[in-house]
């Protein structure tokens, strides 16, 4: 019976999702009990599951024969490994606090049938990712996951810029999906398979270097895009205009860490290539830093968020191209449960200051949300790796794995520091001082299901870090710390905070105007001016070359020859035998000149 548990996780959204859209959606007050009693439903079986015994070599689901093309089979199975059972009972737990949480936050929202319905969806589409047994399998779900994302982002559709957020992070995605789906093929067309359980002894076996280096890249594509990671993470600050429970669940353990698992899922592949591991160790150690510097200068209490989550997305991608998939795995199990309570928190606050999102357009919360604000340091200081919090275990073993290699080490310290910066910044001028709008003046705490879900996340915030991830997963351990990491990644996080509280303690402005940092790098600005006008001007010069040359010249000018030459040969066709007899003569007149030249010649 264990062996089909996860069909049953997997298939109880869906069944939710599909139930409220076709039956229930009218009816709230029913729709929304279904689709909290599905999640509750899978996040119990994962549970179960992941207490289950593990037999030699994983746990797989009976798999239902569908592809067997050519050399290519490929079966519609479910894998029940510890690593798939690990991140199932995280997503559905994680889903589940939002699911409730929701409750009190879309209580007065006149579409939450809907909204509740695609949460389902989303959650559906994210597990399938999570068991999936191979790479095809996978990407079926991944392309699931970015359309339940697009209409999560966009749900307040009567907003311009909710339906270009839900646009730009569906059109960014598909730049790297196109990547990943080379990759894909790439690794069926070497190793002959696309399943996970075989990829270990066919990488092993041996390829040129130059076509494993170009799988893995491709495949490193996809978690570019999935996960936000440099040049592809323009879409994730921008997805901020979804609702905040969307925002939550999509940064905390869903979709933002996809890409992490599927690399994980597929380092065999890539560790074959110092090349691959290398790019994908320097494209976390930048995105380390440079989110982390933008957001010193951001006043979007939800992008502020945002762009923390890119910072420690690529910690964990740093990890993978580091070949410690271990410590990769504990920060992101850690990361969800202080992300997502940062980020619930942060839905606190709007929500008690009527959909106010400015944090200078707040101050004085302190006193009048102080569970919000209590919840909020702890998120921060687990976030800032302060021991003995979550964050400070897992952060620091990804700190001590980059002892000997200094570049990434002075990355990832000094975004250590500027987070421990730019979250105090958040706090001070949020929660401290006086009110400084109505809307602040007149702040309040949400109801019970939306407390109780920040008060379990804040407790495993704390707790969490204790739950031995890569012994569990049967990966390579922790890095073992040293005196010397703790130390240094304690005075970094300090470091960062007193900057932080001189600069912004008791002001009503920022002292601080970085035009780089509020303009984001002008990464923005780049794709749009050069890139999407490079892609514009190609479509001008096409719809010109198709307009004179295809439908001007070769298509109506084809047009106008074969007219013109019907009309020319229905002259010849007059009914007239004398007009015969003359064309006849002088046919007979040309061929004997013609004969006579010959002659003479």
């Amino acid at each position: 019976m264990i062996a089909y548990a996860p069909y049953l996780i997997l298939l109880l959204p869906l069944i939710s999702a599909i139930v409220i859209r076709l039956f229930l959606y009218p009816f709230p007050r029913v729709a929304v009990p279904v689709s909290v009693a599905a999640c509750l439903g899978s996040f119990l079986g994962s549970l179960l599951l992941l207490n289950a015994g593990t037999p030699a070599g994983g746990m797989a689901a009976p798999a239902v024969p569908w592809i067997e093309l050519g050399g290519l089979k490929a079966g519609f199975g479910l894998v029940a490994d510890p690593l798939a059972r690990l991140m199932a009972a995280l997503v559905t737990g994680v889903a589940l606090l939002v699911h409730i949480y929701s409750l009190g936050y879309m209580a007065k929202d006149a579409c939450r049938g809907r909204f509740f319905a695609e949460l389902s969806l989303f959650v559906f589409s994210m597990l399938g990712i999570v068991f999936a047994d191979n790479l095809v399998t996978m990407f079926i779900f991944w392309e699931l996951v970015g359309l339940s994302s697009y209409l999560l982002i966009g749900f307040w559709h009567d907003r311009p810029a909710a339906g270009a957020a839900a646009n730009k992070a569906f059109l960014v995605n598909r730049i790297g999906d196109f990547g990943f789906m080379l990759g894909i093929l790439g690794a069926w067309s070497l190793f002959g398979t696309i399943s996970f359980a075989d990829l270990p002894s066919r990488a092993a076996a041996g390829a040129p270097f130059w076509a494993v280096t170009a799988v893995g890249l491709g495949l490193l594509c996809g978690c570019l895009g999935k996960s936000a990671q440099l040049p592809l993470h323009v879409w994730l600050p921008d997805s901020m205009e979804g609702p905040t429970p969307v925002s939550s669940l999509l940064h905390a353990a869903t979709m933002v860490v996809a890409g992490v698992y599927m690399l994980i899922r597929v380092l065999p592949i890539l560790e074959v290539s110092d090349v691959t591991m290398n790019t994908i160790a320097w494209i976390g150690a930048l995105m380390t830093l440079l989110p982390a510097l933008i957001a010193c200068q951001q006043n979007d209490i939800k992008r502020i968020l945002a762009y923390s989550t890119l910072s420690e997305i690529a910690y964990m991608v740093m990890a993978v191209g580091l070949n410690i998939p271990g410590p990769g795995m504990y920060h992101l199990v850690t990361h969800a449960f202080f992300k997502c309570l940062l980020f619930l928190a942060a839905g606190s606050a709007i929500h008690g200051c009527h959909d106010e999102q400015d944090i200078w357009k707040m101050g004085g919360l302190r006193k009048r949300m102080p569970f919000t604000f209590l919840v909020t340091w702890v998120g921060t200081l687990a976030l800032a790796a302060i021991p003995p919090l979550s964050g400070f275990w897992s952060k620091d073993a990804i700190f001590a794995a980059t002892s000997d290699r200094p570049g990434l080490a002075a990355c990832s310290m000094l975004a250590g520091f500027f987070t421990s910066f730019f979250m105090l910044r958040m706090i001070l001028v949020a929660f401290d001082g006086k009110p400084r709008t109505e809307n602040a003046k007149h702040a309040h705490e949400g109801p019970p299901v939306m407390v109780v879900p920040m008060l379990i996340l804040a407790v495993l915030s704390v707790f969490g870090g204790m739950f031995p991830v890569a012994e569990f997963l049967g990966m390579k351990p922790e890095h073992p710390h040293h005196a010397w990491t703790l130390w240094v990644s304690l005075i970094v996080a300090v470091a960062g905070f007193l900057p932080a509280h001189f600069l912004y303690r008791d002001v009503i402005k920022d002292p601080l105007h970085l035009a780089l940092l509020q303009g984001k790098f002008y990464v923005d600005e780049f794709y749009q001016r050069v890139l999407v006008a490079t892609q514009d001007g190609l479509g001008r010069l096409a719809d010109a070359f198709e307009g004179w040359v295809v439908r001007g010249f070769l298509v109506r000018g084809s047009g106008v020859l074969a007219r013109s030459a019907g009309q020319g040969l229905r002259l010849v066709q007059c009914g007239q035998v004398q007009f015969y007899a003359a064309v006849f003569i002088l046919g007979v007149m040309g061929v004997i000149g013609w004969l006579l030249w010959k002659v003479a010649a």
